[in-house]
């Protein structure tokens, strides 16, 4: 096979110091027909083989799979490529034990209108799919059943975690009472269930409220028993306060409850947290170790109860959540078993410390309206980086983007919220704020307002700075993987410098060789190569070459 190589060393200098982001090195390489009609199926770095190897599928049939393989040294210069034919047992991903197809009982919710909770049996089928390298689910269902408390009562449902791997599944349901339902019970009598896939009980542990409680926020994330990590659910409660529940309501509608409870049902710590505003949205947990952080917006009054905004079972609140106008942002850690620090920063404080790059004119600031979160880092000096962008949803049903003939995903696509300027907060490592970085995308078309940005927080060796990182859209194109179409995005980094010690921004820099020119891979946007830097793995437009970017984090 022939192939080319251009290699490039390029020294960028600024007079600005925190304009100090450059690339040390830019590679290009060609790679096959073959490959870049496969995909881009795992990269690997070995440092004490000086080794960087891509590897494309380039075939898959029956128990086999083809692949390419192409070999670079750490500064990206071509070694070699290799054909190789690999059975299915031995391919990332699969489950050798289980081999191409396999099925997993397990047990899911369905809470009826009245929210009265309802367990449902169901199957995932799963079959090893080549096309992205992993199994496809399909879930078909059976047999349900209404699980009732000791005394006869029925449970509401509140949230639930599934473990798939195992079938199990925890539950947060309130114990409604018999006949037609006890509004105080379901709401200060909590129960952590458990059941098997066969729909039986393995354990029931009560978590009793003096006042009614509605629970703001649980990491719902998928738990798996064959999996040693700490797989804990983290719930917050707020205190209810609306027309139903004056005579019982807590007096004060700032006294929150951290939860942690661990995979097998039983509650790991209890803990109050005194809220500086009646309404924390606190729907962001950051574990860190054993320590937990939480994060979310707020009112601005002490005395307005949380179910007076959100009504909405916790699984429902989207629309609320959007129509919120937030008048700041709060943080708390909970560490060694209790609460740390609880500090919120008004919308006032974003306002007196909002900037942009110097070069920018307009200085985009948090507002407290709609605003999707993209990152959230904790640097080694304990500081808090949160990453987002605003947006908006049009009356007239938003942008129409058309994906041309893309199999399953083709036609129109359109009518979702248009994402606009991104903001970057930075918070001490006790909460409070130290900064608001606004930026206006490079890519502000229509087409850039359909997804929302990628972006990245990268720490330097010595802790001092941040490299912030934009992947700017300037569009898609249509291409086939192993005979399926799909699209790509067609994105390229733009790259920011932050003073972490003084909280200044500074100018974004375009990575690579022209926007127009290599975009980052979608899949794999940089390698992890040694601390102190960061290489983009990108291609060209057509997908026919590789492209390596070296960023030295200084």
């Amino acid at each position: 096979m022939k192939s080319t190589f251009c290699y490039t060393i390029i020294m960028l200098l600024f007079v600005c110091t925190l304009q100090a982001q450059k690339l040390s090195k830019e590679a290009t390489h060609e790679i096959s027909k073959k490959a870049n009609k496969g995909y881009l199926y795992e990269p690997k770095v070995d440092e004490a083989k000086n080794e960087i190897s891509l590897t494309y599928v380039t075939k898959a049939t029956g128990r086999f799979a083809k692949f390419e393989t192409y070999k670079f040294d750490m500064n990206f210069t071509f070694k070699s490529v290799e054909e190789s034919e690999v059975p299915l047992e031995k391919i990332k991903g699969f489950k050798a034990d289980k081999g191409e197809e396999y099925t997993v009982e397990a047990v899911t919710v369905e809470p009826n209108l009245l929210g009265t909770l309802i367990l449902k049996s169901k199957t995932y089928k799963r079959k090893w799919n080549w096309f992205w390298g992993g199994y496809d689910t399909k879930v078909s269902f059976g047999e349900k059943i209404k699980p009732k408390s000791d005394d006869g009562g029925k449970f509401q449902y509140i949230a639930h975690s599934e473990q798939p791997e195992s079938g199990n599944i925890l539950i947060f349901a309130g114990d409604k009472g018999t006949g037609l339902g006890n509004a105080l019970k379901m709401t200060t009598e909590i129960h952590i269930l458990r059941f098997d896939h066969d729909l039986n009980k393995v354990s029931d542990q009560l978590l009793k409220f003096d006042h009614p409680q509605t629970v703001v926020a649980v990491n719902t994330d998928d738990q798996d028993d064959d999996d040693d990590t700490d797989n804990d659910v983290l719930l917050l409660f707020a205190p209810m306060g609306g027309k139903a529940y004056k005579k019982s309501a807590d007096p004060n509608a700032t006294n929150y409850t951290f939860v942690r409870v661990g995979k097998d049902g039983t509650v790991k710590e209890r803990i109050s947290i005194a809220s500086k505003a009646g309404i924390f949205n606190g729907t962001m947990f950051v574990t860190l170790g054993a320590d937990v952080l939480i994060m979310g917006a707020t009112g601005d009054k002490t005395d307005d109860y949380y179910d007076e905004k959100f009504a909405a079972p916790v699984n429902m609140r989207d629309d609320e959540t959007e129509k919120f106008k937030a008048k700041g942002f709060q943080i708390v850690k909970i560490a060694n078993g209790k609460v740390a620090f609880v500090n919120n920063n008004t919308l006032e404080d974003f306002d007196k410390k909002s900037q942009s790059p110097p070069s920018q004119k307009k200085n985009p600031e948090y507002t407290g309206r709609k605003f999707k979160v993209a990152d959230i880092k904790v640097l080694s000096n304990g500081d808090i980086l949160l990453a987002g962008q605003k947006y908006t949803k049009p009356k007239n049903g938003g942008h129409k983007v058309k994906f041309g003939n893309l199999g399953s995903i083709g036609g129109e696509q359109g009518g979702g919220p248009e994402y606009e300027d991104i903001i970057l907060m930075h918070f001490a490592g006790d909460g409070i704020l130290k900064a608001s970085y606004g930026v206006r995308r490079e890519e502000n078309d229509k087409d850039a307002k359909t997804s929302p940005n990628n972006q990245l927080i990268m720490e330097s060796a010595d802790g001092k700075s941040v490299y912030w990182t934009i992947m700017e859209m300037k569009g898609w194109r249509q291409e086939k993987e192993l005979g399926e179409s799909k699209y790509k995005f067609l994105m390229y980094p733009n790259v920011a410098k932050i003073d972490v010690v003084n909280a200044k921004v500074g100018d974004f820099v375009q990575m690579g060789q022209g926007k127009t020119d290599y975009f980052v891979n979608n899949k794999y946007p940089s390698l992890p190569i040694g601390k102190g830097q960061v290489v983009f793995l990108g291609e060209s437009n057509t997908g026919k070459t590789l492209w390596f970017a070296k960023m030295p984090l200084e």
